[in-house]
């Protein structure tokens, strides 16, 4: 995307000449308001996806993917987002993107079936690839170097605090109304933030470039059969047999061959115009920014997936939506407060040393979930990872970017942002899927395990049945064989709930190895060296 910052004028020049401290600040809550709509969706699909499976008739798989369409969408819709910026002008696209957002936000509420809310969310991806980009690189775009680190993390401030309101308001709406009413407020947000940024963001001159006339149409085609297939085979794999099925065989050879024909076209002589630059990849920075990406995504949006679902469905206490969304609102509370500190800490240790640090923080979060995961787990237990996973958020995420894309010249920051950002949302689009997968063989195995000791030859078996079966037919006045039944069918219930449990419990475990992976990708960025004073 190199062109598009050619044809722009200096961000300090907008700023002096174009910008007062009024726009400035209107430029930062617009941003904020509009990225905001996200984060706020994101976790409240999160929250409610026990609630819509009964409403709409589906299983949690199914429900699953109204999760990875999204994540999906939002990594195709990136590097597209940043053409359609370019041709049709940079404000144009932010607020024609604010509104469709919301739009498709109430086309999600208003859905009868399963396949027609597919569609919003998938709508909803595309548009939202907008937002996540450009709140980032509108702030690198406009902004002078020196304001850009406080300015991101004010708006990144400020989205904790729409994650936390948003986890605790669609909680208490889905239990005393109506699940479909946690998208009527992106209209709101939406209106104020299109409010904000007509005034805010500046009118940057339209890139001449002909590279924004003219798309990488076979590029985006291409990319597009890859993931979609992936994501086809990754949801219907387990249910299908996998590669015993025809269509999952099918499948895979189609994303294989989209994969290899999308690498070689994008560095073929006749592709005047690639959809993503290449020439990237060879950036030390860059590439350990794409990599740790995934594996980000795949944590980030695993654990938000994984822990409501076993508050809501598995833990005995089964929460409400608003004891969940209370509860793991705490994170980005915390999130929100440690921020400003994070910048301070990745100023004076430099980027690298807290990625490591962060990572080490998300490990140690994932292992404590791990621990704590039981049949009946006090909530008190959940804050402390809660806690240190807010930590690791807040330095981790800012660490990557001023570690790798921080350090590109002017020219590259968009192309930097478009690849890392790209690859984080492939980690999240897999992540769920991933997740749901793992969980059905955990319970596979966990079944097998469990019930080879629960046979009645056990005398540790044979003794608790004999115990339930002499209290029902003292207490209950139940015959012999009736005691046996229903002791029999309170094993086999308490059986699965535990299995259930253990399944969960080791998707964390299986979270905490893939940031271990992560760590191993730091060396790849390049060290840090303090500014002199």
């Amino acid at each position: 995307m190199q062109e598009l910052i050619d044809h722009l004028p200096s961000p300090a020049a907008v700023l002096s000449n174009d910008l007062s401290a009024r726009q400035t600040r209107n430029l930062l809550l617009g941003l904020g308001l509009a990225t905001g709509m996200e984060f706020y969706t994101f976790d409240s699909m999160n929250l409610v996806l026990a609630d819509l499976t009964g409403t709409l008739g589906v299983s949690r798989d199914e429900a699953s993917w109204l999760l990875t369409i999204y994540s999906c969408f939002i990594f195709l819709g990136v590097p597209l987002s940043i053409w359609l910026a370019g041709h049709l002008g940079y404000k144009r696209f932010l607020m024609g993107t604010t509104i469709l957002f919301a739009l498709a936000a109430v086309g999600c509420a208003l859905s009868p079936t399963l396949g027609v809310m597919l569609i919003w969310r998938a709508l909803q991806g595309l548009t939202a690839a907008g937002l996540v980009v450009w709140w980032r690189a509108g702030i690198y775009l406009i902004l002078p170097k020196a304001k850009r680190s406080p300015s991101l993390m004010n708006v990144s401030t400020g989205l904790y605090l729409a994650s936390a309101s948003g986890l605790i308001f669609s909680g208490y709406i889905t239990d005393h109304i109506n699940w479909r009413l946690i998208f009527f407020p992106n209209l709101i947000l939406a209106a104020a933030a299109i409010w904000l940024l007509k005034d805010g963001f500046p009118n940057l001159p339209q890139p001449t470039s002909p590279r924004f006339r003219n798309t990488d149409c076979w590029g985006l085609l291409l990319l597009a059969i890859c993931i979609l297939s992936l994501q086809l085979i990754l949801s219907r794999g387990h249910i299908d047999d996998w590669f015993g099925s025809a269509h999952i065989r099918a499948l895979t050879l189609i994303s294989a061959s989209a994969l290899i024909a999308f690498i070689f076209w994008q560095h073929s002589p006749r592709n005047l115009y690639p959809l993503l630059d290449t020439s990237l990849i060879r950036d030390r920075n860059v590439m350990a920014a794409g990599l740790i990406g995934i594996c980000t995504g795949i944590i980030l949006s695993g654990s938000l997936y994984v822990l409501p679902e076993f508050l809501r469905l598995v833990d005995s206490q089964t929460h409400s939506a608003t004891q969940t969304g209370s509860l793991i609102a705490f994170y980005a509370i915390i999130a929100a407060a440690v921020r400003p500190i994070m910048s301070k800490l990745v100023a004076r240790f430099g980027p690298t040393k807290m990625v490591a640090a962060g990572l080490t923080i998300l490990i140690a979060a994932m292992l404590l979930l791990n621990r704590c995961l039981t049949t009946s787990t006090p909530d008190g237990y959940f804050l402390l990872p809660l806690a240190l996973y807010a930590c690791c958020l807040s330095s981790l995420l800012p660490s990557v970017g001023a570690g790798t894309i921080g350090k590109l010249e002017q020219s590259k920051l968009l192309d930097g942002v478009s690849f890392y950002m790209s690859f984080r949302q492939l980690g999240a689009s897999l992540g769920v899927a991933f997740l749901t997968i793992f969980i059905e063989r955990r319970e596979t195995v966990h079944s097998s395990r469990l019930y080879d000791h629960l046979i009645s030859t056990n005398e540790t078996t044979d003794h608790w049945l004999g115990a339930v079966n002499g209290y029902l037919a003292v207490r209950g006045g139940a015959d012999e064989s009736g005691a046996h039944l229903t002791s029999i069918g309170l094993l086999a219930r308490v059986g699965s709930h535990q299995v259930d449990v253990l399944s969960y419990a080791d998707c964390f475990l299986f979270m905490a190895a893939v940031g271990a992976f992560a760590m191993c990708l730091i060396p790849l960025m390049s060290p840090f060296v303090p500014a002199k004073r």
